[in-house]
């Protein structure tokens, strides 16, 4: 009897794990179709019972899961969020340039205003000429500024996306990390754990997109998640991560951080390597930043460059006042100016009525009519209350003042023109007396178009009380390590007292400036301020409330401290309104200031100006480092015809990587489905052969019921 038992035993567990097997290639076959599903498997082993066989037992039911192709995939999946991430924007970047043979592209626009100069040169008295070329420019830089706003849009969102994306990852860990709870629980139970353990791998797929993530099963059941840098998203507890979108206009942007809440708090950037939000971050802060700060580059240049020749140049009439741009300097400040400079003054009918010639090397002012001299010593308000003395002499309404940074000059009732002296022109930073200080300018911005401004450290720094920058400071691997705050106080704060080179040692000293990170140093040939890290360290000026005296320019603004700030330059930088309100202001004369007193040097047939400004086109100029554009020397024409082909590359190369990533997604993808997805083909053998198993144990069953049906008939005891 003891024999018939067991055989009924091994029929019953044979009919048990027949229909578990049964159920099991029935849920494959259900969600063969199903994106993510991972095909399940049952574990048979023999059962026995006191050492004898008692049939089978389900051992196990598992997924076919192959964790080192679904690492694979992970990886591939992550370069491919990264890539389409910065392609997508990049090929939008790139399109806001316009293409370059369209007449109303930047590129168009920007030849339109040069055949403006060449028409103008053919009849330089003609109202409508002037009137083409003015505005002609004002559409190139207004073109100019469109593209830089939409490069700044992008910026801001990419800064956006960034945040959905943390916010979606959020979400995704908290599910993975509930999930764990359920799969922990279900193998605790011994209850069928591969429903949850199928939802939670298709989660990790989702999160592999956004971040580049490894998993690891752990013993008690459910996965460990970490970024491929190594932090850990999916421990015992998910995560926490938060991000709050910057500001694009500053370029200051927060960071992702993880755990924050619970006072462990991590930048977490440093450890996320791939993924649609490593693509997000690197396009954000490097090739959109840097297209945006080359065009503001390309901008001042172009304005820079025209500023310096239309200061050469005169109108017909000239202009009796000069208001210069906004400089940035103090009265105290040091002249710095080396050569000279011719000023003349002209009656309404452009005859040459007095001649000053500023010798900057012996700091003095020679006149003509009357003839006279005038020293000066070598600071700003000194130069200018000799050069209003001079002004006024000829003149009595001539004068000459300087103000909140901004130096003006008045004729009176006769017209100003400047000139560099030929064999000795002036030079402060690189350019000439006019040009410096912009007295003739026709492109202009409201704060510095150039930092290039002849700061000497031994001059009054002249920054109001209370204001402060703020720096950051990042590793080699971009983790912030550092936050250091300069303020304008205490003995640094002294009026007049203080230095330039008082606030470089206060910048460069150790623990509460950037000394343990590199030096800040005026540049002798510029008197640029500029900052040297030091190995790997990366320091960015994050916030900057200084200003000047009554100039309102902070040291960023000044120096140019703050790449964002000059990316501004392509939207700020335009034509000197007062060339938009009246065009015939143009100045496309170029009078010759060494005539005779008394000769007429100012005339509306004059094109030598015009010719001048159409040749700034192929002069040969030298363009510094800014954003994606490396340093050269080049035409503006050829430069701005890199710079559109530098954003052509840039979106290139990003569609490549991420066609070239997403084959490789799809082959990593499509190799791991080989394994895990479910072939029917397959599962219709394994149901036949779990029918047949369910119909033999079935049998078995009944073989042992008859047989016991027998003992029992022939009184079996």
């Amino acid at each position: 009897m003891v024999g018939l038992t067991q055989v009924l035993l091994s029929g019953l567990t044979g009919l048990r794990a027949s229909q578990t097997g049964l159920g099991v290639v029935s849920q494959n076959i259900a969600n063969a179709n199903t994106p993510g599903y991972v095909r399940t498997e049952i574990t048979l082993a023999p059962r026995t019972e006191l050492g004898a066989g008692a049939g089978v037992e389900v051992t196990a039911i598992k997924r076919a899961a192959d964790r080192f192709l679904a690492t694979a995939s992970y990886i591939a999946s992550a370069a491919s969020g990264a890539a389409n991430a910065k392609s997508d924007l990049l090929s939008r970047a790139q399109a806001y340039f316009g293409d370059p043979a369209s007449s109303l592209s930047m590129f168009g626009r920007l030849d339109d205003f040069w055949s403006s100069l060449t028409e103008l040169g053919v009849d330089p008295s003609s109202a409508l000429r002037r009137s083409e070329a003015v505005y002609s420019l004002e559409s190139t830089f207004a073109e100019v500024g469109r593209i830089g706003e939409s490069l700044r849009g992008l910026i801001a969102e990419a800064d956006q996306r960034l945040s959905d994306s943390v916010a979606e990852a959020q979400y995704l860990i908290d599910r993975i990390a509930a999930l764990n709870n359920e799969i922990r629980l279900n193998k605790r139970t011994g209850a069928d754990s591969s429903g949850a353990e199928n939802a939670q791998s298709a989660l990790v797929d989702e999160l592999s997109k956004l971040i580049d993530v490894r998993s690891t099963a752990t013993p008690e059941g459910g996965l460990q998640i970490r970024t491929s840098g190594g932090a850990l998203l999916v421990g015992v507890d998910a995560a926490r991560l938060k991000y709050t979108p910057g500001n694009p206009d500053t370029g200051v942007f927060g960071t992702i951080t993880m755990n924050a809440d619970i006072g462990a708090f991590s930048n977490l950037e440093p450890y996320i390597l791939g993924g649609s939000i490593r693509g997000l971050l690197d396009v954000r802060d490097h090739e959109l930043a840097g297209l945006t700060e080359s065009l503001g580059a390309f901008a001042a240049t172009l304005g820079d460059a025209l500023n310096q020749v239309h200061n050469e140049n005169a109108s017909s009439p000239a202009r009796s006042v000069l208001a210069g741009r906004q400089t940035g300097l103090l009265g105290t400040d040091t002249l710095g100016f080396s050569g000279a400079a011719t000023i003349g003054v002209v009656d309404s009918a452009g005859y040459l009525r007095q001649r000053m010639i500023v010798d900057f090397d012996a700091g003095q002012i020679t006149s003509e009519d009357p003839a006279a001299t005038y020293a000066f010593a070598d600071n700003i308000d000194a130069f200018v209350a000799a050069l209003n003395t001079a002004l006024s002499a000829s003149n009595p309404a001539g004068a000459a003042s300087f103000n909140a940074g901004v130096l003006t000059l008045n004729g009176g009732a006769g017209g100003l023109v400047i000139q560099q002296d030929s064999a000795n022109p002036s030079d402060r930073a690189g350019r000439g007396f006019s040009h410096f200080f912009g007295l003739n300018d026709l492109v202009s911005r409201p704060t510095p178009m150039f930092f290039e401004n002849g700061t000497v450290g031994a001059d009054a720094h002249g920054f109001n009380a209370g204001g402060e920058m703020t720096f950051e400071v990042r590793d080699g691997a971009g983790r912030v390590i550092a936050n250091r705050t300069v303020a304008i106080d205490g003995a640094l704060a002294a009026p007049g007292a203080r230095t330039w080179d008082d606030l470089v040692w206060a910048l460069n000293a150790n623990g509460a400036g950037l000394g343990d990170y590199g030096s800040f140093a005026l540049d002798p040939a510029t008197g640029q301020l500029g900052f040297s890290a030091t190995g790997q360290f990366a320091v960015t000026l994050q916030y900057d409330s200084t200003q000047r005296g009554a100039t309102g320019i902070s040291v960023a603004a000044l120096h140019g401290l703050q790449p964002a700030n000059n990316a501004r330059r392509a939207m700020e930088v335009q034509v000197n309104s007062a060339y938009l309100a009246d065009p015939l202001l143009l100045a496309v004369g170029r009078p010759d200031l060494s005539a005779d007193l008394g000769e007429r040097v100012v005339e509306a047939g004059d094109n030598r100006g015009a010719a001048a400004l159409a040749a700034a086109k192929d002069g040969t100029r030298s363009f510094g480092a800014a954003g994606v554009m490396s340093a050269q020397s080049t035409t503006l024409a050829v430069y701005a015809a890199r710079l559109g082909g530098e954003a052509g590359r840039l979106s290139a190369a990003a569609q490549r990587q991420a066609q070239g990533a997403e084959a490789v997604s799809i082959a990593a993808n499509d190799r791991r489905a080989e394994v895990e997805s479910v072939n029917l083909d397959d599962e219709l053998i394994k149901m036949t052969t779990y029918q047949n198993a369910y119909a033999a144990a079935a049998r078995v069953i009944q073989a042992a019921k008859e047989m016991i049906d027998v003992l029992m008939a022939i009184g079996y005891r």
